[in-house]
């Protein structure tokens, strides 16, 4: 049997493959199942052009595209980007990406609908997260709604160290997701994610880590407030519209939904 051979922290976003595999969890039928109940509820317009910001490898693409919407994926990634457009070629669809910053993007068009999933917005202070608003609401057409994936933070204790495991094909890719808190008065944390992966008798190790922003509910809610361009619409348990976040005995996936006003 080889010796099996380590190669540590290389860069999780630079292997867009292997992050996919790890986040592979998602049923992402139903969580698209779950974006048009609330289009249907909760839109003001009809929706065809969609954008996945914090876009990653698109794992949403795919489904989207056959569900007939055009999609667009936004990230600071280029291999990211690059891997959604290989992706899409294999398909034989056609989708458009930005390589740009979240906190203050812009784009040429317009959107109907846009989403951010995973908590994947990436701020470091209140006023990174306004700014983050403004660049959205300025993408978005008027009563187009945007949804937030697990980016607000209800559950303060649930900070820590998760783990799980996911095989396919061979590979065998085990993953650690820990928020570590820096600072409890900024309420920042070091949001680090590593992933190992074990093929042909050989592991490799990725590693992602950055600083983010905690933003609590009425945080959230008073910086719409002063944001001035989206309107609450509400919060959900887990993508089901049967079940709002207040109501909820144990929160797991919380989204959030604003409305252009």
């Amino acid at each position: 049997m080889a010796i099996s051979e380590k190669e540590m922290s290389l860069d999780l976003y630079d292997n867009p493959f292997y992050y996919e595999i790890a986040f592979s969890f998602r049923d992402i039928n139903r969580e698209i199942a779950f974006f048009e109940q609330c289009i249907k509820k909760f839109s003001k317009i009809k929706v065809k052009n969609v954008l996945d910001i914090g876009c990653g490898p698109s794992p949403y693409m795919l489904e989207l595209a056959k569900r007939g919407y055009a999609f667009a994926g936004l990230d600071l990634s280029k291999a990211m980007l690059e891997y959604s457009l290989e992706k899409a070629r294999k398909a034989g669809i056609k989708i458009k990406t930005i390589h740009a910053e979240m906190r203050t993007f812009k784009t040429k068009g317009k959107f109907d609908f846009a989403f951010c999933m995973l908590g994947s917005i990436a701020i470091e202070s209140n006023r990174d997260f306004l700014s983050h608003l403004d660049s959205v609401a300025n993408c978005l057409r008027s009563g187009g709604l945007y949804l937030i994936d697990s980016a607000i933070q209800f559950d303060w204790t649930r900070l820590g160290k998760e783990n799980w495991t996911i095989t396919r094909n061979g590979l065998t890719v085990n993953v650690t997701w820990e928020g570590v808190p820096v600072n409890f008065v900024d309420q920042k944390i070091i949001d680090r994610t590593i992933v190992e992966v074990i093929e042909n008798e050989k592991t490799r190790v990725f590693k992602t880590e950055k600083i983010d922003k905690i933003v609590f509910p009425q945080e959230f809610l008073e910086l719409v407030e002063k944001n001035r361009k989206f309107e609450f619409v509400g919060g959900y348990n887990n993508f089901n519209l049967a079940e709002p976040l207040e109501k909820a005995k144990k929160i797991n996936r919380p989204t959030t939904l604003l409305r252009r006003k």
